[in-house]
């Protein structure tokens, strides 16, 4: 098979030809020159020298080997980085402040002479407002502890219903100091209610109901107890009815006509 050497400006090369383009083989090594020139030359080399297409033995691929070694360049070295190189390195400076001989010595401060962090002032209605809060605080607090102190004082006295006990000589029937009537005040249901034991005998029980409902907060425990006084000036005792509320009291006026007790009315003159 022939083969043939070609020498080019820029590549030598040698090619092996066939009879098909397929097995045509390039092997070449760059000179010196352009690259791109002798790769134009290779492949001007191995076209066709004819224009006939040949169909029936079309190549499917086309195997090109190039072989090319290129020169390698190597930059000197910079003159400069030789010379910084062989220079010796400078050792840093180092400083000491002396002070004079005749400067005054500055005192040393301790924790207590440095200034303090920095003082927020205080707003006037700060300790105020903290006052009054404190103030109803307390007072709220003290008026639920004296509410149920005097409830507790009531459950002790009076029981729940709270009642009423006392003995009084008011001229009815046969009492008399050594055998007085016997009053008992209960309030029922927000009622007050009054029993009237004459002379002390069970037996001749009276009752009497006030014309007062014990209205309000706390009415079902507020205390009804009696007084015995004259306040027509009869010279009767009349009963008085006292219902002892929370915020006020109220009065209920029952007059004696010597048997029993009667409501008093707006035509009766009463001096409380």
């Amino acid at each position: 098979m022939p083969r043939r050497k070609i020498r080019s400006s820029s590549l030598e090369y040698s090619t092996t030809n066939d009879s098909s383009p397929r097995n045509t083989r390039i092997e070449g090594r760059y000179t010196s020159g352009s690259r791109f020139n002798a790769v134009d030359d290779i492949l001007e080399d191995s076209r066709p020298h004819t224009s006939v297409v040949r169909l029936s033995q079309q190549p499917s691929q086309v195997n090109r080997t190039t072989a090319a070694s290129f020169p390698t360049t190597t930059v000197p070295q910079r003159r400069q980085a030789a010379t910084t190189n062989d220079l010796p390195r400078q050792a840093p400076r180092t400083t000491t402040y002396q002070p004079p001989k005749n400067a005054p010595r500055q005192p040393k401060r301790n924790a207590a002479s440095r200034p303090s962090a920095t003082h927020h002032r205080i707003h006037w209605l700060l300790p105020l407002g903290v006052g009054m809060l404190a103030m109803l605080a307390i007072w709220i607090t003290g008026s639920w502890a004296l509410t149920w102190a005097h409830q507790v004082s009531d459950d002790v006295h009076y029981g729940n219903p709270r009642t009423y006990q006392v003995d009084a000589t008011v001229g009815h029937g046969t009492d008399a100091t050594t055998h007085p009537s016997h009053f008992v005040a209960i309030n029922l249901n927000r009622q007050a209610v009054v029993f009237e034991m004459v002379a002390g005998d069970p037996a001749k029980s009276i009752s009497y109901v006030a014309p007062i409902y014990i209205a309000g907060d706390g009415g079902d425990k507020a205390p009804v107890t009696l007084e015995f006084r004259d306040v027509n000036g009869d010279g009767k005792l009349d009963m008085i009815i006292h219902i002892h509320l929370p915020a006020q009291e109220q009065l209920s006026v029952f007059l004696n006509d010597g048997n029993k007790f009667r409501p008093s009315t707006n035509n009766d003159k009463i001096h409380l």
